[in-house]
């Protein structure tokens, strides 16, 4: 797949104050559509470091306009763009025309909530008419959303556009789509490059279920349970970093013990690449927070690379 640059704006958003590091990292990423396409967005902090804290985001909106919003809660301002797709004759071709984020105070409160009039929209240049490009379903088009004109560190969304899913010839249901962007050069898998991947609806502990619905993927995925702290897992070991053998993954399911407690995790699909059952290794932080405090609730994230999260 070919990667084509649209500098859509730049702009100062976020204070920083440490030294940046070459490698880039996933913020966010998701979708929307519907009967005529899915468009899909993987959102990037190029570099990795320093972290932007409290970023947020998703879409409003299917087919027609698209509202793609990005929201910074410590600060209270927010970003994007509109973006409204036409499928065009020629097979699996898209005409994609971006245009400046526009939010009704309806849309505001949806996703700011009730001091949605507290929030405000990063200025943007001037638009001398909106931008418009062709591409074939899944071509991906990277958008540079901010820049820092001091360190230069981006925000970037990787978006492309796919065919809608599709009934097989069975009842299993429509056939699943996805998009995960991966920057940087090609390199050989390795071991600690496995990812879990969970979808679920709850987290089992001791018999008694913690609902929960939401998914976690990456090299590293954890969850917070208020009064219980946070369990980083891995796949790979790492005794070095406070990581021990706690459990096992047997396809979908996870099942591991912290002191006198039993954890199990049902997953919507397999959660480990592979067949057959893998060792889990598991971190336990009893005092983390998250941070928003001790009344978030249940909290849960992944990361690429286990050193952003040991430390947070």
């Amino acid at each position: 797949m070919s990667v084509r640059n649209i500098v859509l704006w730049a702009a100062v958003l976020f204070s920083l104050c440490a030294p940046a590091f070459a490698q880039s990292t996933r913020i966010m990423g998701g979708s929307a559509g519907g009967t005529k396409y899915q468009f899909f967005y993987d959102t990037f902090l190029d570099p990795a470091l320093p972290e932007v804290a409290e970023m947020g985001g998703g879409t409003i909106g299917g087919e027609g306009t698209i509202h793609r919003f990005i929201g910074d809660r410590r600060h209270r301002v927010y970003f994007g763009y509109d973006i409204s797709i036409d499928v065009l004759p020629e097979p699996n071709t898209y005409r994609i025309i971006f245009s400046k984020l526009t939010m009704t105070s309806e849309n505001a409160r949806q996703v700011f909530g009730d001091n949605a009039a507290s929030w405000v929209q990063v200025s943007t240049p001037e638009w001398s008419g909106s931008a418009v490009r062709t591409i074939q379903a899944g071509e991906v088009l990277a958008l540079d959303l901010l820049t820092n004109s001091t360190t230069g560190q981006k925000i970037v969304d990787y978006i492309t556009v796919q065919t809608p899913s599709s009934k097989p010839p069975s009842k299993l249901g429509p056939l699943p789509r996805d998009f995960i962007y991966e920057t940087g050069t090609a390199r050989d898998f390795r071991a600690e490059d496995a990812q879990i991947r969970i979808e679920t609806e709850g987290f089992d502990v001791n018999g008694t279920v913690i609902p929960f619905k939401g998914g976690m993927t990456g090299a590293a995925v954890y969850f917070y349970l208020p009064m219980r702290g946070r369990f980083i897992l891995s796949l790979t070991p790492h005794p070095e970093l406070g990581f021990r053998h706690a459990g096992e993954i047997r396809g979908s399911t996870i099942t591991f013990s912290i002191d006198d407690d039993t954890y199990t995790i049902v997953s919507a699909g397999r959660v480990a690449p592979g067949s057959g059952p893998f060792h889990l290794y598991v971190l336990h932080e009893p005092s983390w927070l998250p941070p928003s405090g001790s009344n978030a609730g249940t909290v849960s994230g992944a990361a690429d690379r286990l050193e952003h999260l040991i430390g947070r």
